[in-house]
């Protein structure tokens, strides 16, 4: 492979995450983040499921108890975490619950030292630190009152998440990258859809402007999970992660040109922190 390689894939995620999770924003105003969060699962099905049909996967490990229970695990965990991110992109500034809700990375990292015996050395312990001062600048009241609510829907995210992903490891290793994908957005498809008709939450809006959000979202997420993935397979993790983790640039570039958000000095200073300390966390191999 070329090393035109790594960067295209990383790319490739970075865009798509990004413009992805501001198309989810808008159509989240619509008809409010679960229904969002729904569609995005169920329209992230396809994409995956074509490539593990196109590859050689693991199809005989998806009925094996150890990856059935760690599926149904995280597909209660994936669509809580799409739900909150969703709403604090609705309800509080995009600047701030996009790049909180990146330190997913550091969450999963303690948990997977904690619970894997992966060993975490003393400069990503050092970066750590750093992403957590730069989370308590960020949460540093703004020029308005939705930044600070927007705080809590990152870090909630963040949490859910970074729990989420300590599980997939075990679960790419059990029946490749693009199954396991697909099988927790079909049982995340089920358990949300499910949930959401039990209590008549669902809201459904044919319009078409609305109906191109949320398959945009879709398609994008997933499309961002398939380069991230085939690019960790193909190339060196570290040449492709640290771009790939800079997706909420992306997000926050669109919010200062399209909702002409600006944040007080104090925040930006932290989400630069945030983000800078997540791409060198995610360099480090």
């Amino acid at each position: 492979m070329s090393q035109a390689d790594p960067a295209l894939w990383g790319f490739t995620s970075m865009f798509a995450w990004g413009v992805g999770d501001m198309l989810a924003r808008y159509a989240s105003i619509r008809i409010g983040s679960p229904s969002v969060a729904l569609g995005v699962m169920a329209l992230g099905v396809a994409p995956p499921l074509l490539a593990g049909l196109l590859r050689d996967s693991q199809w005989s490990t998806l009925a094996s108890g150890d990856f059935v229970t760690l599926a149904v695990l995280s597909s209660l965990l994936f669509p809580l975490a799409y739900v909150v991110f969703y709403r604090g992109m609705e309800r509080g500034m995009v600047s701030v619950v996009s790049s909180l809700s990146a330190g997913y990375l550091v969450v999963t990292t303690i948990l997977t030292a904690i619970f894997f015996d992966e060993v975490v050395g003393p400069i990503k312990w050092l970066l750590i630190l750093v992403i957590l001062l730069g989370i308590v600048l960020t949460s540093a009241r703004g020029r308005n009152g939705a930044s600070i609510s927007g705080v809590w829907y990152g870090l909630t995210a963040m949490m859910v998440m970074g729990i989420a992903f300590t599980l997939w490891k075990p679960m790419v290793e059990d029946v490749g990258p693009f199954l396991a994908v697909a099988a927790v957005r079909v049982l995340s498809t089920v358990f949300l859809g499910t949930y959401l008709t039990v209590r008549r939450s669902v809201r459904l809006n044919f319009r078409k402007g609305t109906v191109v959000l949320v398959m945009g979202a879709g398609v994008l997420d997933s499309l961002g999970f398939i380069a991230f993935n085939l690019g960790i397979e193909l190339n060196p993790v570290s040449l492709v992660i640290p771009i790939a983790a800079a997706y909420p640039a992306v997000t926050m570039a669109l919010a200062w040109i399209l909702l002409k958000e600006r944040l007080g000095r104090m925040q930006m200073v932290g989400i630069t922190t945030v983000l800078g300390g997540v791409i060198a966390f995610s360099a480090i191999t």
